[in-house]
C-alpha cells in the first residue's frame, strides 16, 4: 500500500471516528433530555393529585405548558380550551414571546391547526405550517410572528374533546418529530384529567 493510500485510508478513519464520536454525543444528550422529562412528568403527576381549586388548576396548566416546552426544546407554546357556548377555542395558557397579547384571545373552533385537532381529536404534526391548508396565518400576521413547525395534541374529556395544547417553534430550527408528538400527547391526556376532575367539582 502506497504512503498516499495510507494517508488516505487515516483521514477516512480519522472522520468515522469524529462521526461516531458527534452521533454519541447527540444520542447521549437525548437520553439525558428523555430522562428530564420523565422527571419532569412524574412531578407533574404528584402535583396533579393535589390540584383542589380552580386558582391551582391555573398554575398547574402553566407548569405543564412549561414542561412540554423545555421537553422539546421549543419557545411558544399555548393551551386552548373549548368554550361550547361560543363554539370558539380560548388562549388559556400562553408562553413566549407573544404570551401577553394572546392570553384570552378567541379564535373559532373549527379555525386552524388547532381547531382541526379539536374537531378530529387526533394530535397533528405540521413541519411547514405556511405551506398547509390547515395553518390559520391570521395570529402571525396580526402580532408579526412567524411559525416554522408545530405539534398540536387535543384534551380528550370522558365525551368531548374540551381543549388542544399546542408547542411551536424549536430553538434549533428543526422540524418536531413523533417522539415530541407523543410527549406532548402524553402532557395533554394529564391537562384533561386535571381540568375535568375540577370542574366536575372532583
Amino acid at each position: 500500500m502506497s504512503n498516499s493510500t495510507t494517508a488516505q485510508t487515516l483521514r477516512l478513519l480519522q472522520r468515522e471516528n469524529i462521526e461516531l464520536k458527534e452521533e454519541n454525543e447527540r444520542l447521549q444528550g437525548e437520553v439525558l433530555a428523555l430522562r428530564e422529562y420523565l422527571r419532569g412528568l412524574q412531578a407533574l403527576q404528584q402535583d396533579a393529585q393535589a390540584i383542589t381549586s380552580a386558582q391551582n388548576l391555573e398554575l398547574f396548566l402553566s407548569k405543564l405548558l412549561y414542561t412540554a416546552l423545555k421537553a422539546m426544546d421549543a419557545a411558544n407554546g399555548s393551551l386552548m380550551l373549548v368554550d361550547y357556548d361560543t363554539d370558539e377555542l380560548v388562549f388559556a395558557v400562553v408562553k413566549g414571546t407573544i404570551q401577553s397579547e394572546l392570553r384570552g384571545y378567541r379564535i373559532p373552533k373549527t379555525t386552524g391547526v388547532a381547531g382541526w385537532v379539536a374537531i378530529h381529536a387526533e394530535p397533528l404534526l405540521v413541519g411547514h405550517p405556511r405551506s398547509d391548508d390547515r395553518f390559520y396565518s391570521r395570529i402571525d400576521e396580526t402580532f408579526g410572528f412567524d411559525t416554522t413547525s408545530l405539534i398540536c395534541a387535543p384534551l380528550l374529556g370522558h365525551d368531548k374533546v374540551i381543549g388542544v395544547i399546542e408547542v411551536l417553534n424549536k430553538f434549533s430550527q428543526e422540524a418536531f418529530n413523533e417522539v415530541d408528538l407523543d410527549l406532548l400527547t402524553i402532557l395533554a391526556h394529564i391537562a384533561a384529567e386535571v381540568i375535568e376532575r375540577i370542574e366536575g367539582g372532583g
